[in-house]
């Protein structure tokens, strides 16, 4: 730090801070850039330092240079050459340039992306944002967070990185990719250059994706042949028929004006493949499409085979558990000795389903997968039965968490105005898994913003809740939701959502106590008073849409349930339930889906004891029900007693922790509530006691 001065502040975002700073020694400007630890999973750190490994070994004028980095205690400092200018920003002020200018800068990008691809290095995130120019105006790209060094046995990809509005249509369609990737990026990035916009621009994010997949490109009228040329040669839908490197470098339009460096390594991405090469590339793209088949087949045949067990399962109970299920009504729950039917389970929490979405998309009118794998905090005991069901469980939930930054405002825009296209009846976003999918990916990222989940939960509650023109589609419509594993990821989003940020750059995992059939829950979750209003918002609306599903379909419990086990929320869950007095609505949707687990999966009941006993690991409280009977909620009120009977039918050690005379007085003052579905419950419960 001694060797320079800081002068300024140059910006700052999720990824830390940039200072201009000068060199002591010669007085030269430099980029300061500042990443803190604190916060940041190993697996992000890792990422960071990778990326410094990549910049430092690149050495092109029209690369900004790594001059230094270095990592004290809590932060990583990387220092580069500085430019005073960002292309973004030229782009912003003058909407558009002129082709000459433009020119210019295509020369100085195409000569460092030659170097990146002839060092077989993928920049994988070309945007305006990332292009710098010095104070000459030459062209510089800059930030290699993406970036991927390919071995020279690696001839495709398939991990989806990149900005959606600069995004090949191979990356949106998941299909596995090379290099040509950042050829389409430049095409896209010299085309706004000259039209002031990009080839696709919606504020729909699943709009645009569309647009990339299956729209042609309207080509500007008013620039050289050799100019359009080159642009169409780039933009090409199938990457196969983009320009070549070869054909690059001989094109009209920057012949003779690509600065080429001489230490390409024998196996540049930027020379003629052999036959024996175009083959072996062949082969790793089908075995990468097979691999992706053969794994969405497994979870099918593994849908079914889980499917068919707790069929099984349930059959052979006996008879009184088979009676004992409880179905909702259009008020709350209420009592029911035979099997429910599907349309009484569906009435749970659709009316406060209903004011969620609406809420939201009224507003909404007005304003108009990682290389490193992680994520799940998995904690097993070795050589058990437990672990290898927790390891069955863990294939059909894999969820890996991003840590990339996300545009917040820009999501809330796209999200808006996806919520209006679906209540208008356009409803492709609910029912393809790719698409749905985009959808999802926020619930993993852990930049994301509460409002953002809010509304991720927001349109996938619609279909549930504007019927007229959806119901036809819903059969569909629930099978993606199942697929795309919405249940585990609107869990984990409200894991992220509460979590507790670790103080060092570690992972914040925690040993499990040892001979524990279910691993405890370690609590790295805020506490209740942390939680700010949007957080609060955002939980309403995920925990109404995973009530409503768990109730809809067996096989959304199921995910629940295995999502419960799996990202091993216990003490989540347990404080959510302390919320009565800030937002019952969360409360009345978590007992509810507690009850369902009893009630139709009661081989599960563990898991549900982990919920109400957690607590017991840490201050020896238990699930407060005193509160919980008490409450002004008449339906809190009623859904308690309906859920302490559960308990007293299928987890009898539970209910035996939690019984005491406070807790019998209450129930027994239940009898004469003046709501007569509280009187009902609280009789059933206290009969059901008293067998």
């Amino acid at each position: 730090m001694d060797k320079y001065k800081v002068i300024g502040l140059l910006g700052e975002g999720s990824f830390g801070r940039v200072y201009k700073a000068k060199k002591n020694s010669d007085g030269n400007f430099v980029a300061f850039k500042v990443i803190s630890k604190r916060g940041r999973l190993s697996k992000e750190l890792k990422g960071l330092r990778r990326e410094c490994e990549i910049q430092r070994f690149l050495h092109h004028p029209n690369i900004i240079q790594m001059l230094d980095s270095f990592e004290t205690e809590n932060e990583l400092v990387v220092i580069t050459e500085f430019a005073d200018k960002e292309l973004n920003a030229i782009l912003g002020k003058e909407q558009y340039l002129p082709e000459n200018r433009v020119q210019t800068i295509v020369w100085d990008l195409v000569s460092a992306l030659y170097y990146l691809h002839s060092h077989r290095v993928l920049h994988r995130d070309l945007k305006p944002q990332n292009i710098l120019l010095d104070s000459s105006n030459c062209a510089k790209l800059c930030d290699f967070g993406f970036a991927r060094n390919m071995s020279t046995g690696t001839h495709v990809l398939t991990s989806i990185k990149g900005t959606p509005l600069y995004m090949a249509p191979e990356l949106i369609e998941e299909q596995p990719y090379d290099h040509n990737v950042d050829l389409w990026s430049l095409g896209c990035i010299i085309y706004e250059l000259l039209v002031g916009k990009p080839p696709f621009r919606t504020t729909s994010i699943l709009h645009l994706i569309r647009l990339i997949r299956h729209e042609p490109i309207q080509w500007p009228t008013f620039i050289s042949e050799n100019c359009i040329s080159f642009l169409k040669g780039l933009l090409q839908k199938n990457p196969s028929e983009r320009l070549s490197w070869p054909e690059i470098l001989n094109h009209p339009f920057v012949e003779g004006h690509i600065l080429i460096c001489d230490d390409a390594p024998s196996m540049a991405l930027t020379r003629p493949m052999s036959a024996n090469t175009l083959q072996a590339k062949e082969q790793q793209r089908k075995e990468h499409v097979m691999q992706k088949n053969n794994s969405h087949s497994s979870r099918v045949y593994r849908h079914n085979v889980a499917k068919s067990n707790r069929s099984n399962n349930k059959s052979s109970k006996n008879s009184n558990t088979s009676n004992a299920n409880q179905s909702f009504d259009g008020k709350g729950l209420t009592t029911d000795h035979k099997e429910p039917s599907k349309v009484d389970d569906q009435h749970v929490a659709h009316t406060s389903l209903e004011e969620n979405v609406l809420s939201s998309s009224d507003k909404a009118s007005v304003n108009n997968n990682a290389d490193g794998k992680g994520g799940l905090e998995l904690n097993l005991q070795h050589s058990s039965d437990e672990e290898k069901e927790l390891q069955t469980k863990l294939l059909r939930i894999s969820i890996h968490e991003e840590s990339h930054p996300i545009e917040n405002e820009e999501w809330i825009v796209f999200l808006q105005r996806t919520i209006m296209e679906v209540m208008n009846g356009e409803l492709t976003t609910l029912m393809q898994c790719n698409l749905a999918n985009i959808v999802v990916s926020p619930l993993r990222n852990r930049n994301a913003s509460p409002k953002v989940l809010q509304y991720v939960a927001n349109i996938f509650s619609l279909p549930f809740v504007v019927r007229n023109s959806m119901e036809n589609s819903l059969e569909t419509i629930q099978k993606v939701y199942l697929d795309v594993k919405l249940i585990p990821n609107l869990v984990y989003g409200s894991k992220l959502l509460t979590k507790r940020r670790p103080t060092n750059s570690s992972n914040d995992s925690t040993p499990t106590p040892k001979n524990t059939p279910v691993p405890y829950a370690i609590d790295t979750t805020k506490s209740v008073s942390d939680l700010s209003g949007d957080d609060l918002q955002a939980l309403e609306h995920i925990y109404g849409l995973i009530c409503y599903l768990v109730y809809s379909d067996d096989q959304f419990l199921y995910q629940f349930c295995d999502a419960l086990m799996i990202l091993n929320v216990y003490v989540l869950i347990h404080k959510l339930l302390s919320l009565n007095k800030k937002r019952i609505k969360i409360v009345n949707d978590i007992i509810a889906i507690l009850t369902q687990v009893l009630r139709k999966t009661p081989e599960n009941y563990e898991l549900v004891n982990r919920v109400i006993l957690c607590a017991s690991l840490t201050t020896d409280e238990y699930l407060n029900f005193i509160n919980l009977l008490r409450s002004s909620n008449s339906l809190l009120r009623e859904r308690t007693c309906r859920f302490i009977m559960s308990l007293v039918k299928y987890d009898k050690k539970s209910f035996e922790v939690i019984w005491n005379e406070k807790m019998k007085e209450t129930l027994e003052a239940l009898v004469y509530d003046s709501m007569e579905n509280v009187r009902n419950a609280a009789e059933l419960c206290l009969e059901e006691i008293n067998t």
